[in-house]
């Protein structure tokens, strides 16, 4: 690795802080990841042997064995990794109190123990030296990419997400149990030990560390403990009040102060001011540090309406320094990012998804969407269980619903006027599911529907269409946690076609009969091992890989032929390649093309790859599968989640970055946060293309060879 300056390696290093900034903002300078509530530890991984280390130089690897050995296992050279380690509570979400917990263990039965009942994950955002070398000076957006080449995720070691909407993520962040957001200018250099505005925090609430340097008595029923006396060292190295805290304590927090007080008191006070003393102050040695939320800062340099959130054993002391709730104004950005940051997220039909997300907030009995009411029950009903092996949390209806309205303006251009296949679970993956293709009982009047002549029945169907937001939102509310459309359109906005019901002829020449894309279904049948006799392949990362290598296959014919493709995963083990089409041409016309395709490419790599329908014949190869060209047959919605565990999306990738692409990577908790980044389907059925020429040109070709 040619990156970076030769250096010893670093045995010791202080992290790099943020200053405070009071609103999030957006600036094309500046990357943005989820402030975690955690403890900020840096990990030395040398010779094989992995330490971590909190900002006070405290060692923390005994009491996080699973994250040592993970972290330890990707750290192919000597690395310095800088992140943050956090536990999840009862709900699935981040728990301080679960951490605190968790870090204040003793015996390795206890550690043990805890490892498996709390779940705790080191996300990874930062790469400070590897193999030599000094990474600090190199620019942020660089050591990310270092870092993400270097880390592949695991169930105790995550890699940090970061995005350029900072207003949508922080959002985002404080709907998933995060404190905010952390702005980092791409350009910036790691600057350890200092608080540099080159990062820039933004949280729900102004909350700083404060050193504990005595208590007060109370009255009443609190008499044996009224407030802490906290200050804060100035640059000479003296402890200056800052205030009295009387809010935020009940009475297991009292026992646990009283308890930690007894060794530190003392005879005088540690201020370097006179103090206001109340009945019954004890001083104590300033050895505790304990965070606190207050309003601001008042001119006389104390704080307004200070309320104690917890003890922060993993800050030293004696770095606690006064820090401003606003200390650097945000950077503004340019006039156009600003005008794109408000009208992204409106829905397709012109809908405030923004203003929908917010209503959803509140967790009301019905919401208004479009101008049409859609009623909501039992938004907490668990869809996806939690996982704790991927520290990922319960899945619940309510998310569901927030993760179609932040993607609905990317799902909806491709779900208009498809017929849709729907797999209900309405108690859960781990309950019944249930298969809908047509209405059962009435419908709200904003759900849509298309009639189709079905042939073998002899009559007319009635298929559900998903043309408006009110109508994604619906499909959740029932319980749908599958979407999948057909290849066809039941309107063609630019051909004037026969209706779809009626009679076998009216349907033949009807646009449901002419496909607006080809599909090739890439599905690897190599198996991880665990799987139980005559079941499918689970999803495996060697069977992933083989998948990839046969689309990049795929697409190499299809630039040959003229023929712009898409990708996208699956949401199971395989991948989805698309090529946009005109729909001129019927069904059967498309599925012959698709079969020529992939008979070629098996011929050309038969040990990797069969068009087999057999399963038995498919095993240790990718099915190339171009059987799903087929009128009636559908494939999961872009953007749409499966009923697997882990609630997994079929994600939209551009070809680019396919190779570092893995299916864990892509699941509703996950996804929104990738909401910002531009979309590798945008474009993709704006342009469709002509297949019978790229046909013609390909015969003309062979002909001339």
């Amino acid at each position: 690795m040619a990156t970076g300056t030769p250096e010893p390696f670093p045995a010791r290093l202080l992290p790099m802080m943020a200053q405070l900034a009071k609103t999030p903002f957006n600036d094309p300078a500046w990357l943005f990841e989820p402030k975690l509530d955690g403890y900020r530890m840096l990990a030395f991984a040398r010779g094989g042997e992995l330490r971590l280390v909190s900002r006070r130089g405290l060692a923390y690897t005994r009491l996080f064995p699973s994250i040592v050995d993970e972290l330890a296992a990707v750290s192919r050279d000597d690395c310095v990794f800088d992140g943050e380690i956090i536990a999840l509570g009862a709900d699935g979400k981040p728990s301080f109190n679960a951490l605190q917990n968790r870090a204040g263990l003793a015996s390795d039965a206890e550690i043990a123990a805890a490892e498996r009942r709390i779940t705790t994950v080191f996300f990874c955002f930062d790469l400070l030296h590897r193999g030599g070398r000094n990474l600090r000076t190199l620019p942020y957006v660089e050591r990310r990419g270092l870092l993400h080449a270097l880390v592949t995720p695991s169930a105790h070691v995550q890699l940090l997400h970061a995005d350029d909407d900072g207003v949508a993520l922080y959002t985002a962040a404080l709907e998933t149990g995060f404190e905010g957001v952390v702005g980092k200018r791409k350009a910036s250099i790691y600057r350890p030990g200092q608080r540099s505005p080159d990062w820039l925090k933004v949280k729900h609430t102004s909350s700083a560390e404060f050193v504990i340097g005595g208590y007060s008595k109370g009255e009443g029923e609190r008499e044996r403990f009224g407030s802490l006396v906290v200050g804060v060292w100035d640059d000479g190295g003296k402890l200056r009040y800052a205030a009295n805290v009387g809010g935020g304590f009940d009475e297991a927090t009292i026992d646990e102060l009283l308890e930690r007080f007894a060794p530190l008191v003392v005879a005088r006070s540690p201020f370097a001011e006179k103090v206001p003393v109340r009945a019954g102050t004890t001083w104590l040695a300033p050895e505790l540090v304990a965070e606190v939320t207050f309003a601001h800062w008042t001119e006389g340099g104390h704080l307004r309406a200070p309320v104690f959130l917890r003890l922060r054993d993993d800050v030293d002391p004696r770095s606690v320094r006064r820090v401003d709730d606003a200390p650097v104004a945000a950077p503004q950005p340019p006039p156009l990012a600003r005008k794109r940051a408000t009208t992204r997220a409106a829905g397709p039909d012109g809908a405030d998804a923004r203003g929908l997300l917010a209503a959803l907030a509140r967790r009301p009995a019905s919401v208004d969407v479009g101008g049409h009411a859609v009623r909501l029950t039992h938004l907490d009903r668990v869809y996806w269980p939690a996982l704790a092996d991927r520290a990922q949390p319960a899945i619940t209806k309510l998310d569901l619903i927030r993760h179609l309205v932040t993607m609905a303006d990317r799902m909806m251009p491709h779900l208009r006027n498809r017929p849709l296949t729907l797999f209900r679970w309405p108690s859960g993956i781990g309950g019944r599911r249930i298969l809908q293709k047509h209405p059962e009982a009435a419908l709200p009047p904003f759900v849509e529907t298309a009639t189709i002549f079905s042939e073998s029945k002899d009559a007319d169907d009635d298929y559900l269409l998903c043309n408006n937001l009110a109508t994604l939102v619906w499909l959740a509310e029932m319980g749908v946690l599958e979407i999948h459309a057909w290849h066809s359109r039941v309107r063609d906005d630019a051909v004037q076609r026969s209706p779809s019901g009626g009679s076998a002829a009216s349907l033949a020449t009807s646009a449901v009969n002419f496909p607006d894309y080809m599909l090739f279904d890439v599905d690897p049948y190599i198996y991880s091992g665990s799987e139980k006799k005559g079941r499918e392949p689970e999803p495996n990362r060697a069977g992933f890989a083989q998948g990839k290598r046969v689309a990049r296959w795929l697409k190499e014919v299809l630039d040959g032929m003229r023929l712009a493709s898409v990708v996208k995963t699956s949401g199971k083990t395989g991948l989805h390649v698309v090529v946009p089409i005109a729909p001129t041409l019927g069904y059967d016309v498309v599925r012959g093309v698709a079969r020529t395709i992939c008979r070629h490419l098996e011929g050309e790599h038969p040990d990797e790859i069969t068009t087999e329908w057999s399963t038995g014949k498919r095993t240790g190869k990718v099915f190339l599968d171009f059987n799903m060209n087929v009128r009636g047959k559908s494939i999961i919605a872009p953007y749409a989640p499966r009923g697997l565990p882990g609630a997994p999306v079929s994600m939209p990738l551009a070809w680019r970055d396919l190779g570092a692409a893995e299916p864990i990577e892509f699941t509703i908790a996950t996804v929104a946060s990738r909401r910002s980044r531009s979309d590798p389907w945008a474009a993709a059925f704006e342009r469709p293309q002509n297949l019978e020429a790229a046909l013609a040109s390909l015969r003309a070709s062979d002909r001339a060879a």
